[in-house]
């Protein structure tokens, strides 16, 4: 497990630049964190790193929004679900099957019902006094962070620590 700071956007965009690089065909990545920490601005970088040229929104609504980048990616959102037993209606578990990368905003609700493998981001504010801009553009400091969990992972977790290690100069 690796923890840093986010120092603004730049970072955000560097991790989810980052985490692209390693993620494949039937890769959940699970976002966690209080509301405004930065799971959505996260969201939309990661997609946008994976070839994704739309408009990336929250799927708060919706739940579940797809995208075509360099694969099939679905952005989920499941704050509005109440019984996590609901998921099951959303397919989830057919997308990663099918090759989809599958990113679930407030995932941590999901944990366990998609699998052993997955790619957990955690995300805290840490700037208490923050302008209403800075909030929701994402330039905040956040505390973060990442586990890589499960066999799906076991070839690739090496690399992926130690290229966010070289970023953030974290053990």
């Amino acid at each position: 497990m690796l923890s840093f700071v986010l120092e603004n956007v730049k970072d955000t965009k560097l991790l989810a630049e980052t985490l692209a690089g390693h993620l494949g065909e039937g890769d959940l990545v699970i976002l966690s964190g209080e509301l405004g920490t930065g799971k959505t601005v996260f969201a939309r970088a990661l997609l946008g790193c994976l070839g994704v040229n739309e408009v990336v929104t929250s799927p708060t609504f919706v739940l579940v929004k797809s995208y075509q980048g360099r694969l099939f990616v679905d952005h989920v959102d499941i704050y509005r679900v109440d019984d996590p037993e609901e998921l099951y209606v959303l397919s989830i578990e057919e997308l990663l099957e099918d090759g989809h990368i599958v990113v679930i905003e407030w995932g941590e609700r999901a944990l366990g019902l998609f699998g052993s493998s997955y790619v957990q981001i955690s995300f805290e504010r840490l700037d208490t006094e923050v302008s209403l801009e800075d909030e929701i553009s994402g330039d905040a400091k956040r505390f973060v962070t990442v586990e890589i969990v499960g066999p799906r992972f076991r070839d690739r977790r090496g690399q992926m620590e130690a290229d966010m290690y070289k970023i953030w100069n974290v053990a």
